[in-house]
């Protein structure tokens, strides 16, 4: 009932800057296994003059190899079967931006986070360019821990986070005004 989706919204640059983002998102889920707990990137490409550059392909097909061996590494580990997987990509294509007059991820980190939820809430993956992983345990997910590319989640703290959350005195109240 407290399923909870940690995601690190960040840019793809390169692809030694992936390698160090999935070892990452692998550090955290090894600090916090816990079934109900699942680990995503959110990710757009830097800003452009185009909507897509020469390397933009390699830089996606990176991160999704990426993605997939972690997910590979952890079913066949010995773990006991499970329903979806537990890591994710989720990649979003640059839009025009006629204030900035730039190539850009939408609303950066905002708008990652907008998408996000509107996956979450309607399974609506069209704001998506890339979405890798079986999603269909994200169906149930209640809580998002978002994280920056440089925080740090100590051990069992995803759990205890998602615990307080999920505690009976935790609800909130709305005042009949």
């Amino acid at each position: 009932s407290a399923r909870t989706l940690v995601v690190v919204p960040t840019m793809l640059s390169s692809v030694q800057g992936i390698d160090a983002l999935a070892e990452a998102l692998e550090v955290r889920f090894l600090a916090n296994r816990d079934a109900h707990l699942h680990f995503a990137l959110l990710t757009d490409y830097l800003d452009a003059p185009a909507e897509t550059l020469p390397g933009d392909e390699l830089l996606l097909a990176h991160a999704r190899e990426c993605i997939e061996a972690l997910n590979r590494r952890y079913t066949e580990g010995g773990e006991k079967p499970r329903v979806g997987d537990r890591f994710f990509l989720f990649h979003r294509p640059r839009r025009w931006n006629a204030a900035d007059r730039v190539w850009m991820g939408h609303e950066r980190k905002r708008g990652k986070l907008e998408d996000l939820n509107a996956l979450l809430r309607n399974r609506a993956n069209e704001r998506f360019s890339l979405v890798v992983g079986d999603t269909a345990p994200l169906a149930s997910v209640k809580y998002v821990i978002t994280l920056d590319t440089d925080t740090e989640l100590p051990r069992d703290s995803a759990r205890q986070f998602a615990g307080v959350m999920a505690h009976p005195l935790n609800r909130p109240r709305f005042a009949a005004a």
